[in-house]
This record gives C-alpha cells, structure tokens and sequence, in this order.
C-alpha cells in the first residue's frame, strides 16, 4: 500500500512539474518601442492647441489625429488629422508618417518628412496625450508659402 502511495505521489508531483514547466516563458518581453506603440495608437480628440502660450484651439474646431500602424522594429507608422476647419497656417500636417526617436522612444516621435521631432507626453492613465514642439518654416496645409514659427502644444484625448 505505501508503494501504491509513493508511486502515486510521485506521478502527481511528476505532472506538476511538467506543467508548470510549459507555462510561460514563451512569449518574448515586448521591447519599449512596441509597448509605446500600443499606448499611441488610436484616435485622440483635440483638447487644445498653444503657440507660445496663446490658446489657437478654436482654429481647430473638431480636430482628431489618429496614430496607426503595425510594429516593426525601428518602423515608420501613419498620422491622420482631420478638423471641421483648418487654419490657413498651420505647423501641423494633415497626413504624414512618423516614427520614434531610437534614443528617446518613450518620450520623442519624428515627423517624418521634415525630421521633426515632436517631444511627447502620456497623461491621465495613457488618456492623455500632449505633444510639444518648435517649428519654423512655411505652413502646411495651404497653397500659401508663408511661414508659420513659435513653440507649439497640441493636447490631446482618448
């Protein structure tokens, strides 16, 4: 009887072991530019915009962005922006691609066809999302060549 017990111990503790053995360990940790990603991604409502500290917000009446693509290491992703109007001077693209500053992931996007970079900030639990930069050169969004300067803040929702 106590090798019927011993033996059936055994095999209990034996099938626990292989398991918990199989359980975890698989899936690889996601790298910090991934991770961000997740965060980014979606489509944020305009809370509002600043440039050199004047609020500009209404000339972006019902502006959303929406920040999308797959992961790729070092990839390139998509920005749409879209608002019932448009200043006729604008710092801020319509559409473009963006991508991460490989030495600041967590904290710096680049704008991809003038190299901007974009300084970022996560708020409210990933609710949040505030975008700073300088720029200086002409507008976007208009067939207009003057330009448009000054330290921007354009904050966003979830």
């Amino acid at each position: 009887m106590k090798f019927v017990t011993k033996w059936s111990s055994f095999i209990t503790l034996f099938a626990a072991i292989l398991v918990l053995s199989s359980c975890g360990g698989d899936d690889p940790e996601k790298s910090e530019e991934e991770v961000q990603l997740e965060k980014l991604k979606g489509t944020w409502t305009m809370a509002s915009v600043q440039n050199d500290g004047v609020d500009r917000s209404d000339e972006y009446p019902g502006m959303k962005i929406t920040l999308s693509g797959t992961y790729v290491s070092g990839g390139t992703y998509d920005l749409t922006s879209s608002a019932t109007d448009w200043p006729s001077l604008s710092p801020w693209k319509a559409s473009d691609k963006w991508k991460f500053n490989s030495a600041n992931v967590s904290s710096i996007i680049v704008r991809v066809t003038d190299n901007l970079d974009m300084n970022y900030t996560l708020g409210n639990s990933d609710k949040q999302l505030t975008i700073t930069f300088n720029y200086s050169g002409p507008g976007f969004n208009n067939s207009r060549t003057s330009s448009v300067s000054g330290s921007w803040t354009f904050t966003f929702t979830k």
